[in-house]
């Protein structure tokens, strides 16, 4: 048996209900998030293709050049 490898994202509670209310509304919406070390990261909420559900993108910040 094979151990699956969670990926938990924290959410303060206004970008909770944010993300919440665009998912059933199904509007669009960005919303940051905390991953454990790795920092904010931001969360995007589509509508899917020809209406079909959602589609949710996890974005990285660009990394800061000199």
């Amino acid at each position: 048996m094979t151990m699956s490898k969670g990926f938990t994202l924290d959410l303060d509670p206004e970008a909770a209900g944010l993300l919440a209310g665009t998912l059933l509304a199904g509007d669009s919406c960005a919303v940051q998030v905390r991953h454990g070390k790795s920092g904010t990261l931001l969360l995007c909420a589509l509508p899917g293709e020809r209406g079909q559900g959602m589609r949710l993108h996890l974005r990285m910040p660009d990394a800061a050049t000199d």
